[in-house]
């Protein structure tokens, strides 16, 4: 029974959340360890530092993680499959129509209409890593000095990780 309680949470996350992995974050917090409480917000933070550097889709991962933490392989199995399921659903439906569906005005306004929401959601997910996971002044210099190098330079998005992850070992 719990195995298709995990994999209804993931399936109704995947299934409410435009704009990515990490749109998804904050509906995780709130559902996994707000309402349900399955996970504690250390935990939370740890499968969002995990899932950010390991390769692959960060909801993708969060889901494999915390599935794996509440009932090994198979609850990993089965968030996994509960947040890729109303994706390739979709993504089914729309290979079907998809002629048709590119010029459709009401998908146009849609998409448009959906836009600022995940804007608000990615405000969000940052407002939750850096206000509730930053104990001390260097991650906010950290995040600001990455943020600069990749505007600036355009470094390649791996090669930053690993650099601020080293940085990270020597000074935090």
């Amino acid at each position: 029974m719990m195995l298709l309680k995990i994999f209804f949470e993931f399936f109704k996350i995947g299934a409410v959340t435009f704009g990515g992995g990490q749109a998804m974050l904050p509906l995780l917090q709130r559902e996994l360890v707000v309402n349900l409480q399955w996970i504690s917000m250390d935990k939370f933070l740890y499968f969002v530092s995990v899932a950010e550097v390991t390769p692959g889709p960060v909801a993708l991962n969060m889901a494999t993680f915390i599935g794996y933490e509440l009932k090994g392989i198979v609850g990993a199995i089965f968030a996994t499959g509960g947040i890729v399921a109303p994706s390739f659903i979709v993504i089914l439906f729309i290979a079907m129509i998809a002629p048709k569906f590119r010029e459709n005005k009401i998908y146009k306004r849609f998409m448009s209409g959906i836009k600022p929401v995940i804007v608000a959601l990615l405000v969000n997910a940052i407002y939750l890593i850096t206000v509730r996971g930053f104990k001390t002044l260097v991650p906010y210099i950290m995040a600001v000095a990455a943020f600069l190098v990749f505007s600036k330079w355009k470094v390649n998005p791996v090669i930053l990780l690993l650099i601020m992850g080293a940085v990270g070992m020597l000074v935090l």
